[in-house]
């Protein structure tokens, strides 16, 4: 992980559930019309769901992301039932997922998604850098 980029762990009160949170430090709300983004996916089945293609939809960071093949690779693997958000906050830009109970966090701390999430920071940061 990358020096200016943290992960932490909130749990939604005395329940069971956690949210992951990448964050990656500078001015986020500067940026918001072009980092402000989301996953969508298309998903085979009812009960044994798989995920069969992923994309982002946002600001102008989508266009990196969905042309990323590693990331969508990555994606593919740990997007279950769920999306990951990127969220342009005022000294920073959360990347994260919904609340998860705590038997399904532990998909979201993989090695897999912790390399797709710094792939995402990677992509962030370039914006922010070019945009400065």
């Amino acid at each position: 992980m990358e020096d200016n980029a943290t992960t932490t762990l909130h749990t939604y009160g005395a329940l069971p559930f956690y949210q992951i949170h990448f964050i990656v430090k500078g001015d986020g709300k500067m940026f918001e019309e072009l980092l402000l983004a989301r996953t969508r996916k298309k998903v085979r089945g009812l009960i044994n769901k798989s995920v069969e293609d992923v994309w982002w939809e946002g600001g102008k960071i989508t266009e990196r992301l969905n042309n990323d093949a590693r990331l969508k690779q990555l994606l593919l693997t740990i997007l279950k039932d769920d999306d990951i958000f990127i969220d342009p906050v005022e000294n920073a830009v959360r990347i994260y997922t919904r609340f998860k109970i705590e038997g399904e966090v532990i998909r979201y701390l993989s090695k897999e998604a912790i390399e797709a999430y710094n792939i995402i920071a990677g992509h962030v940061r370039s914006i922010m850098k070019e945009f400065e």
